[in-house]
């Protein structure tokens, strides 16, 4: 048995991260949230991350500038990273069409082999480049690993 359950978060460039973060809550329903870590000393004390959070994903933006692959390519390649989230069905026709309603371009959606876990997924960029997935699964019904939530 693994000893690690998830993922709990990620570290994305975002050279611009006001319009990263107002990308993730005007398209995928995202909040912000601002965090100082003190456990290292930056130029202000503290080093300061904007952090957005989608569901009970935190994603961390770093705001640097980076080399990025021409806008029309919306998978990613072999050297490039994706991020997945998996949503409802219901859910992923929200956000496709929340997408087409923003104008962000998008490849999909791609529907997987019947046999497989996943029934459509939607590929896109973000205004700092990176690489999103969002599929919905057709076994969405079965809890692998159930979240507890803390009791208050």
């Amino acid at each position: 048995m693994a000893d690690i359950e998830s993922i709990s978060h990620s570290g994305m460039v975002a050279p611009d991260s006001r319009a990263v973060h107002t990308f993730y809550e005007t398209v995928l329903s995202g909040v912000r949230e601002e965090t100082v870590s003190r456990s290292y000393e930056g130029t202000r004390g503290g080093n300061a991350h904007s952090c957005g959070i989608l569901g009970d994903y935190v994603f961390v933006t770093f705001p640097r500038r980076r080399d990025v692959a021409p806008l029309e390519q919306l998978r990613g390649g072999e050297d490039s990273f994706r991020h997945g989230f998996a949503v409802s069905r219901t859910r992923f026709d929200e956000i496709t069409q929340r997408l087409q309603e923003q104008g962000v371009p998008f490849e999909g959606p791609l529907v997987h082999p019947e046999r497989g876990p996943l029934g459509e997924s939607i590929y896109f960029r973000d205004p700092g480049g990176n690489y999103f997935e969002v599929c919905w699964r057709r076994d969405e019904d079965v809890q692998y690993n159930p979240v507890r939530v803390a009791e208050e």
